[in-house]
């Protein structure tokens, strides 16, 4: 048996660490937070990801106030839900799971892929996808 102890510990750390995450908030960076090429290609995907991290860490926090089995259950759910849903949302507004990498450690783009005919193509960052056009048949991305 495990005493509670612990699990206070453990709640109260991951509690007062997503209340850390609502006061800071970094932009895209190499330490903290849903680093997946997806969230480093898209600055808006990457404000969703941290707060569904805040939500994240609060729940194995308050899971961990409750028992271990919940804490484990909830860490489990939590994580594959905070990894899938940007995968997710990229592939909701591009059309693609595809990325391009510039030089540099965190230099991820977006890529667009044409829903009338196929095409593939990179965009400089997800501010252009607004006024995008298709190179290959010329309609616009966002209608």
């Amino acid at each position: 048996m495990i005493p509670p102890l612990p699990l206070f510990i453990v709640g109260a750390v991951l509690c007062g660490l997503s209340i850390l995450m609502v006061c800071w908030h970094p932009g895209p960076n190499a330490w903290i937070g849903v680093r997946l090429p997806w969230t480093y290609a898209d600055r808006e995907l990457w404000d969703t990801s941290w707060r569904l991290g805040i939500v994240s860490v609060l729940g194995m926090g308050l899971g961990a106030f409750i028992s271990w089995q919940v804490f484990i259950a909830a860490t489990v759910v939590l994580l594959g839900v905070s990894l899938g849903c940007p995968m997710v949302i990229y592939y909701r507004k591009y059309g693609t799971l595809r990325f391009w990498k510039d030089q540099g450690w965190i230099a991820y783009h977006p890529v667009v892929r044409c829903r009338y005919c196929g095409h593939y193509q990179k965009l400089p960052d997800d501010a252009a996808l607004s006024t995008a056009q298709c190179e290959a048949c010329g309609r616009p991305y966002r209608i």
